[in-house]
């Protein structure tokens, strides 16, 4: 992993830079709301006059996306950018990035789900710190807790404690220490074999996911503990795994209580610190993350803390 790239704060007035590289714009109306907010909070925003005209379930074809972010990385009349949204197609244009240009004038890349295949090839490429958080989408959902994070996160204050009320310890003798990667498991899994598959060594990895099969999640589990990639971290932090709403809850218990056991028997050899219900991932208490940061999860205190 390359020495790492801390892209300057934000302040009021500045600029964020909306693109799409993954799939189309869906509701204009949360488009509208989530840029809102941002002005509300004391930002600008630039996007395109022409909003993205799909392409099937992507949101343009992969030199389009491509084109926009390495333009968006250039252009000095913002200092951030935020992802429309998620869903597939990051992986898709990452050939089309260009390096330089990041080491030249980093910026803070904000997103999470599929979001996260950028953020990670990007920690590996130059060592850039991104924010998993909010895409502009979900803003209208959030709840105070997670917006209050995010633009806390973009003014620089990322740095620092993160208590996690209601964290459940797993295993957790001693303290982890490592660089946080990881995001979203089925996005994380989808790297496996490519040429942009990051190392996990010594990281402290986080996943979450959702609405997907027990199942499905066992498979891409077992894959990546077979692959060896658990074998390398000091520490893994779980995140929100939901279901759709209409599942009871017995259910649901169930489904997370099945997520967790099988981290524990997929980890038993190495014994490392495993937390659970992390408030962060496809939920309205999506609290941002700093994927680059030095990280130390304080078993005693059930404290994250971020340098």
């Amino acid at each position: 992993m390359k020495p790492r790239i801390i892209p300057p704060a934000l302040q009021k007035g500045d600029c964020l830079g909306i693109i799409a590289p993954a799939s189309q714009l869906r509701s204009p109306e949360h488009f509208h709301q989530g840029i809102a907010f941002l002005k509300e909070m004391g930002f600008t925003v630039k996007f395109p006059p022409q909003l993205w005209p799909g392409q099937d379930f992507l949101a343009d074809d992969d030199t389009h996306r491509a084109d926009e972010f390495n333009r968006a990385m250039r252009e000095e009349d913002s200092q951030a950018i935020i992802a429309v949204r998620g869903g597939y197609g990051s992986l898709r244009m990452l050939n089309g990035i260009a390096i330089e240009p990041l080491r030249e004038r980093p910026k803070l890349i904000v997103g999470f789900s599929d979001i996260t295949i950028i953020q990670n090839h990007l920690l590996q490429a130059v060592g850039l710190l991104s924010l998993h958080g909010p895409v502009l989408t979900t803003l209208h959902s959030c709840t105070h807790a997670a917006l209050e994070r995010l633009v806390r996160c973009l003014t620089g204050f990322w740095q620092g404690p993160m208590p996690c009320p209601g964290v459940e310890i797993l295993r957790g003798k001693r303290d982890a220490h490592g660089v946080l990667i990881g995001g979203n498991l089925t996005s994380i899994t989808s790297m496996l074999g490519t040429p942009f598959d990051f190392p996990w060594k010594g990281g402290i990895v986080f996943l979450e996911d959702i609405n997907e099969p027990l199942y499905r999640l066992d498979r891409m589990l077992t894959q990546l503990a077979q692959a060896g990639k658990f074998e390398q971290v000091s520490g893994i932090l779980l995140g929100d795994f939901s279901l759709a709403d209409n599942v009871g809850e017995v259910e649901k218990l169930r489904y997370i209580e099945y997520i967790w056991n099988r981290i524990l028997d997929l980890t038993s050899r190495t014994q490392i610190p495993v937390w659970a219900g992390i408030s962060s991932g496809h939920c309205a208490e999506n609290l941002t993350l700093p994927i680059g940061a030095a990280t130390v999860m304080h078993n005693g205190r059930a404290t994250l803390n971020f340098s």
